[in-house]
C-alpha cells in the first residue's frame, strides 16, 4: 500500500511539473494568434543552487566581472567584480519569477501551431546542447531541440534534430554580449522562429530585495522600485519603436534600445545591439514586491488580418544584446544614460555633437494648416504673420514647422512635389512664406509624411491617425500605411521637392513613430527600419532634417527633434518615478523640444521650469483660427517671456548632460560638462541647497 501511494505521488508530481512548465511558457510568450498552442517546457520541482553546479567555463571581464557556464547543464551565472552573484539561472529567485532559463524559443508552423521551449533542464524539454569554440573570452553554445515527443527529458538517444540554435557569448566593449545569428538557425521544413529571448531570468527580483529598481525606457524614462508594495501589479509590454501596426493598434512604446536593473550594490544594464527594431520589452511588478523584466525578439511577425493568420518574413540577421555590470552602491540612471549615449554614438545612431543649424537658442512652433477640404486653420500667409509677431516680441530664432492633416501632410489632392493645397496658398504661397521667414533669420520646416496615406488608398489597411490634429482638438484624419515601395517613392519625390521650393528644411512627420511589418513586399520590421534609415538619411545631403516624435535610429542626421516626451507613459505612483533618460542621452547631440507648452496642464511657471530642468527648447502648437484655444495671439506675451527665460540654457545647449538628481523635495540639480550646474525649484517657497538660495518657482545657473 505504501509503494502504491508513492507511485501515485510521483505520478501526481510529474503531471504537476508538466502543467507548471506549460503555464510558465504560456506566460512568457503569450500567444497572439495561434490556432493550437502546444507549449513544451520543463522546470524542475527543486531548483538547485550554485553550490550544486560546476561552472567550469568562465568568461572574464576587464574589471573582474565573470560569466560562468556549467558545461553539463548550460546553467549560467553572472558575478560582480567583488564576487557577488548577480544572476544564477538555476536559482530559486529565477524559478519563482517564471524565468529559470537561459534561452526561450517559440517556433510556429504554417498552420499557426506554436511550440514554446526553454533551456531549463539540459537545454529543453526534448533536447540537448553542446559547447564549441571555447576560450577565455568567447564561447558558442548549440541548443538542439528534438521532434520525438517520446524522448526522455534529457533528450538522449538518436532523435531527429527538430531545431538547432547557436548562441555566441563573448566579452567585448566592457560587457558580455549574447547573440544569435538567425541565418545559422536550423529548422524543419515549414517552421519559423517566431520569438526568441536570451537570459530573461537575469532581470528577476524576489520579495524583500533592498533598493532594487528597474529602469524603463518608455519614452521619457522611468525607474520602478520593485521592492515597494503596491496595490496592483504593473504589467508592461512595449515595442522598441512602438507596436507593430500591421497587426495591432498604434501605441508609442519605448524609444531607447536598453533596459537596466539595480540589485543591492550591483547595477546591470542591457543594450540591445542588433535587432532592436524587432525587440519588445516585457515587465511585471508584483503587488507584493518583486518582479521581472526582459526583452523578446519578435523574429517573425504573426497576427490575424481580416480573420486570417498572416505571417511576415523571418528576420535572418543577428539579434544580440550586451550585459554590463557595475558594482557601485551610488550607481543610478545617470550611469545608465551615459553608457547608452556612448553606445548609440558608437553605433552611428547619434551624432557626437549638435548640428550647426541653430546659432542662437531656438523656439519651436508647430503651425497646424489643417486643410480638410472644408476648413483651413492656418494659411502660409498666416504662418509668416505668426513668425513676424513672435520676432517682434523678442523671439529671435523661430523654427516654424508647418504641418497639415490632408493627404501627404499638406496637399489635398496631390503630392507636394506637384502642387500644394490652393486653399493654404499653393506653391507660390509656400515659397513666399519661406522666403519671408528665412530672410528674417528664422527657419521654415515643411512636414513630409512617408508612411501614411488617407484611409482607402492602396497599401496595407492599417488605421493611423493624425496626432497634431488630435492634440489640437480638430477633426482627426484617418490614414492607412504605405508599402515600402511607396515610402521609397515618396522619398524620391521629397528630393525633387527640395529642388523645387525655396526651403532646405524638412520635417519627417511620421517616420519617427510608425514602424511595421511590410507583408506586401516581404519585409520584416527590422528591414523596414533599416530601409527608412538608409533612404531618409540621404536627405540630409541636400536638406536639414527635423523629426517629429523621437526615433533614435534616425537621429544621426537630425538637426532637431520635436515632441520629446517629459512624462512616463505608465502611471507615476506606487514606486514608479519618471526620469529624463532620453534627455540625458540626447543632450549635446540633438536639439530637442518637449511637449507642447500650450497643450499641457502645467502652469506657465512650471512649464518654464520643466524646459530648464530637461534642457529642452520651448515648443508650442499654434493655429490662426480665432475660435481655437490654440490661437497664437492668446500666447504672444507668454511665449516671449518663456523664450527670454529659457535662453539661460544657451551656454549649455551643446553640452552633454552628465547628471540629473533630486536633491530635496521639489528641487533638482542638473549637471553638464565642465561642472556647469542648474538648480530648479518647483516649490512655492524659497529653498536653500548647498548654501545656495533658490527663490520660489525659480532656477539658478551656477
Amino acid at each position: 500500500m505504501k509503494k502504491f501511494s508513492n507511485k501515485i505521488k510521483i505520478l501526481v508530481s510529474l503531471v504537476a511539473v508538466f502543467l507548471v512548465g506549460a503555464i510558465l511558457a504560456m506566460l512568457m510568450f503569450p500567444s497572439f494568434t495561434s490556432v493550437s498552442v502546444q507549449n513544451y517546457s520543463y522546470v524542475d520541482e527543486k531548483q538547485i543552487g550554485i553550490s550544486d553546479v560546476n561552472f567550469d567555463i568562465t568568461i572574464k571581464g576587464d574589471n573582474g566581472e565573470r560569466l560562468g557556464i556549467d558545461s553539463k547543464t548550460a546553467s549560467v551565472y553572472l558575478v560582480s567584480p567583488s564576487g557577488k552573484v548577480v544572476f544564477n539561472s538555476r536559482s530559486e529567485d529565477a524559478a519563482n519569477h517564471l524565468l529559470a532559463s537561459v534561452l526561450n524559443v517559440r517556433l510556429r508552423d504554417k498552420k499557426g501551431n506554436s511550440y514554446t521551449m526553454n533551456s531549463t533542464e539540459n537545454s529543453a524539454f526534448f533536447g540537448t546542447f553542446y559547447i564549441e569554440n571555447e576560450n577565455s573570452q568567447k564561447i558558442k553554445i548549440i541548443f538542439e531541440l528534438f521532434s520525438d515527443e517520446k524522448q526522455s527529458l534529457k533528450g538522449v538517444g538518436g532523435a531527429n534534430i527538430f531545431a538547432s540554435i547557436p548562441v555566441e557569448i563573448q566579452y567585448k566593449d566592457g560587457g558580455f554580449c549574447w547573440s544569435v545569428d538567425m541565418s545559422n538557425v536550423s529548422l524543419p521544413k515549414n517552421f519559423v522562429v517566431e520569438k526568441l529571448s536570451i537570459l530573461p531570468g537575469l532581470f528577476s527580483v524576489g520579495e524583500g530585495v533592498e533598493d532594487a529598481f528597474y529602469t524603463i525606457p518608455d519614452g521619457c524614462g522611468a525607474t520602478m522600485n520593485v521592492s515597494t508594495i503596491s496595490e496592483k501589479p504593473v504589467i508592461l509590454n512595449m515595442g522598441m519603436y512602438g507596436s507593430d501596426v500591421t497587426f495591432y493598434d498604434y501605441s508609442q512604446g519605448a524609444v531607447l534600445p536598453f533596459f537596466a536593473m539595480k540589485k543591492d550594490n550591483c547595477l546591470v544594464n542591457t543594450i540591445i545591439t542588433n535587432g532592436d527594431g524587432i525587440s519588445e520589452l516585457s515587465c511585471e511588478k508584483y503587488s507584493a514586491g518583486g518582479g521581472y523584466y526582459y526583452n523578446t525578439f519578435n523574429v517573425t511577425a504573426c497576427g490575424m488580418i481580416d480573420g486570417k493568420l498572416k505571417m511576415g518574413e523571418p528576420y535572418e540577421g543577428v539579434v544580440s544584446q550586451t550585459y554590463y555590470v557595475t558594482e557601485d552602491k551610488n550607481a543610478d540612471y545617470n550611469d545608465i544614460a551615459l553608457r547608452v549615449r556612448e553606445s548609440l554614438i558608437k553605433k552611428g545612431y547619434l551624432p557626437e555633437s549638435t548640428s550647426g543649424k541653430f546659432i542662437d537658442y531656438p523656439f519651436f512652433v508647430n503651425v497646424l494648416g489643417s486643410d480638410d477640404g472644408k476648413n483651413v486653420a492656418t494659411t502660409f500667409e498666416d504662418a509668416a504673420e505668426i513668425t513676424a509677431l513672435l520676432q517682434s516680441r523678442g523671439v529671435r530664432n523661430v523654427a516654424l514647422r508647418f504641418s497639415g492633416s490632408g493627404k501627404k501632410g499638406l496637399a489635398s489632392d496631390s503630392d507636394e512635389a506637384t502642387g500644394f493645397s490652393s486653399r493654404l496658398g499653393g506653391k507660390d504661397g509656400y515659397n513666399t512664406m519661406s522666403q519671408k521667414i528665412t530672410d528674417s533669420g528664422n527657419s521654415a520646416w515643411l512636414d513630409v509624411n512617408l508612411f501614411v496615406e488617407r484611409a482607402g488608398s492602396k497599401g496595407i489597411k492599417v488605421p493611423v491617425y493624425d496626432l497634431a490634429s488630435k492634440v489640437a482638438g480638430f477633426k482627426v484624419q484617418k490614414f492607412s500605411l504605405n508599402s515600402t515601395n511607396q515610402v521609397n517613392a515618396d522619398i524620391s519625390e521629397t528630393y525633387k521637392l527640395i529642388d523645387d521650393i525655396k526651403t532646405t528644411d524638412i520635417c519627417l512627420n511620421d517616420s519617427s513613430f510608425l514602424l511595421y511589418t511590410d507583408l506586401k513586399n516581404g519585409l520584416n520590421r527590422q528591414e523596414v527600419l533599416d530601409n527608412i534609415r538608409e533612404k531618409s538619411g540621404a536627405l540630409s545631403v541636400g536638406a536639414d532634417l527635423m523629426l517629429s516624435y523621437p526615433a533614435v535610429y534616425l537621429m544621426s542626421e537630425a538637426d532637431a527633434v520635436f515632441n520629446i516626451p517629459e512624462t512616463a507613459k505608465i502611471s507615476v505612483h506606487e514606486g514608479v518615478t519618471e526620469v529624463p533618460i532620453l534627455q540625458m542621452v540626447l543632450h549635446g547631440s540633438v536639439i530637442y523640444g518637449g511637449s507642447y507648452t500650450n497643450a499641457t496642464n502645467l502652469s506657465s511657471e512650471d512649464a518654464l521650469l520643466r524646459v530648464i530642468e530637461y534642457g529642452s527648447v520651448p515648443t508650442f502648437l499654434f493655429t490662426h483660427d480665432a475660435s481655437s484655444n490654440l490661437n497664437y495671439s492668446l500666447y504672444a506675451s507668454e511665449t516671449a517671456k518663456l523664450y527670454a527665460e529659457s535662453k539661460a540654457l544657451l551656454p549649455v545647449m551643446d553640452m552633454k548632460m552628465t547628471s540629473h538628481e533630486k536633491v530635496v523635495s521639489g528641487v533638482y540639480k542638473i549637471t553638464y560638462d565642465y561642472n556647469k550646474v542648474i538648480y530648479v525649484n518647483y516649490n512655492p517657497s524659497v529653498v536653500e541647497v548647498n548654501g545656495i538660495m533658490i527663490s520660489a518657482k525659480d532656477y539658478v545657473v551656477i
